[in-house]
């Protein structure tokens, strides 16, 4: 047993076989006690004085040639056990050396099968299990390292022939190697596929808002008055500057298209993707500058309306003033009608202007305070045609609504400027007759 040559053909036969071994340590321990017992029970005999049955010479020569033995065999023993726990070690080293093997295959078979990803959340998900695979990889790359080792201590030794070893050695670490490269290849194939995923997602956001600011910029409603005019024009302003810091986004997408991987950025629905964005903020930014102006011409066609309201009123008034006014034929008379006319019959015009008492004051310069208030709103009336020829010639849509707004205008102030050059006129020739009369 001792002396044989089988050190097992794997693991688990050199594990039965040392175990075996340990066994037969145990009887040879215990055979050597009982072996020096009688080797000490046999040099008595060889002390004995007088009759000695047997020669001493002989019991010490078999005494030495037991104990020979015995150390042999316990020599023999432990060469045995050398032997076997290299082997154990030998074999340990080929059994770890297949297990990461088959890890290798293992995961060269999940990264062959893998795919990257349909959308943005299960290349998400793949990411993250790859990062648990490079954990594994790095726990498994530490394991190797010490197999490894182990296999250059058993080559160190020269117990057994290297061209194994060595041939395992060289397999695993080209397999190892291979692994490694498939793995950063599919980590760069995921990181590709994230990129683009990523930036189709923020594309899609983007043309998704650029559609609802569209649909917004595009609104025909323009208010119903000048305060919703002008709330309208001040929500919209908000959006316009909303849309001007989303035009970096848009130049953007160019760079980040550059930056994708080739088989990303080159395909066609990528292209007219961005060509499609592009474009729905081109016509965006036209609409929202179409529709400033439109709230800006909507906002100044109501205030022109207010103003051509508020310049009716006063020409209602001061028309039917005109109409009911009669042009006395007396001097006192046409003193109060005067004094009327200056000084506050006339629905307010002229308030603080006194008037002199006696006959020689009556003249037409008590028209003054009239003629101012006409001015100002002869100056009214001018802003508003002015207005009115700029929406015109704007193309505005309500042009013929404006423009039949300032003829109805134009045509009540001019029929007042007659009614009061007629009324100025009658009150000069009373005024002149009067004062002929006076004078004679």
């Amino acid at each position: 047993l001792l002396v044989s040559k089988d050190l097992g053909k794997h693991l688990l036969e050199v594990e039965d076989l040392l175990q075996k071994h340990g066994l037969l340590e145990a009887d040879i321990s215990a055979q050597t006690e009982r072996v020096q017992a009688l080797n000490a029970a046999a040099l008595k005999f060889s002390e004995l004085e007088g009759y000695q049955p047997c020669d001493p010479q002989i019991i010490c020569n078999r005494v030495n040639h037991v104990q020979t033995c015995l150390e042999e065999l316990e020599e023999l023993a432990a060469k045995r056990r050398k032997e076997l726990e290299d082997s154990r070690q030998l074999w340990t080293f080929f059994q770890e050396m297949e297990e990461a093997e088959a890890w290798i295959r293992e995961k060269e078979k999940i990264l062959a099968a893998k795919s990257c990803g349909r959308d943005l959340s299960s290349v998400v998900t793949l990411t993250n299990k790859h990062k648990s695979m490079l954990g594994e990889l790095g726990n498994r790359r530490a394991l190797l390292h010490q197999t490894m080792k182990k296999g250059e201590k058993i080559l160190a030794k020269k117990s057994f022939s290297s061209v194994g070893i060595q041939e395992k050695m060289r397999e695993v670490c080209l397999r190892w190697k291979k692994l490694e490269e498939i793995t950063g290849l599919h980590q760069q194939r995921l990181e590709d596929a994230l990129n683009f995923f990523q930036f189709s997602a923020e594309t899609d956001d983007l043309v998704a808002w650029l559609q609802d600011t569209y649909r917004i910029v595009s609104s025909d409603d323009f208010g119903h008055d000048d305060y919703s005019s002008q709330a309208l024009l001040r929500k919209h302003r908000a959006v316009v500057d909303e849309v001007e810091k989303h035009r970096a986004a848009v130049l953007a997408l160019r760079k980040q298209l550059a930056l994708l991987a080739p088989d990303h950025r080159q395909g066609v629905d990528v292209q007219i993707r961005v060509v499609e964005v592009e474009q729905l903020y081109g016509e965006v930014a036209e609409v929202a500058v179409l529709r400033t102006q439109w709230l800006q011409d909507a906002l100044a066609v109501y205030r022109m309306f207010s103003e051509v309201h508020a310049c009716e009123v006063w020409v209602d008034e001061k028309e039917q003033w005109l109409e009911k006014m009669e042009v006395p034929e007396e001097l006192d008379e046409v003193e109060v009608v005067q004094h009327r006319w200056g000084g506050g019959g006339g629905g307010g015009v002229g308030r603080d202007v006194e008037v002199s008492p006696g006959p020689t004051c009556v003249h037409l310069l008590r028209f003054e305070s009239l003629d101012q208030e006409m001015n100002s709103v002869m100056g009214r009336i001018l802003d508003v045609n002015q207005v009115v020829q700029q929406l015109v010639d704007g193309g505005h849509p309500s042009s013929d609504e404006v423009r039949s707004c300032q003829d109805h205008l134009n045509s009540r102030w001019n029929r007042v400027v007659e009614l009061v050059e007629n009324k100025k006129s009658q009150l000069s020739s009373v005024l002149k007759i009067q004062n002929f009369l006076l004078e004679c």
